[in-house]
């Protein structure tokens, strides 16, 4: 849920040039204790550099900690 209501923030934070690091490197505690946290993180923190669509791969990576 928070992350999906950071959305925004992030979209504008995208569009003024900024990475989509700076954001969620700040988040990748959420997913502790969660199945999934492992993968939440490595999806938040390596592969974020790799993606052309963040917004899809922060999508993906809140699924993971909602069951999906």
């Amino acid at each position: 849920e928070a992350l999906r209501r950071m959305r925004p923030y992030i979209q504008n934070h995208l569009d003024s040039g900024g990475s989509m690091h700076h954001v969620t490197r700040h988040v990748l505690g959420l997913g502790q204790g969660f199945p999934g946290a492992r993968r939440f993180r490595q999806l938040l923190s390596v592969d974020i550099h790799k993606t052309r669509e963040p917004l899809a791969l922060l999508e993906q990576a809140t699924g993971l900690l909602e069951g999906h």
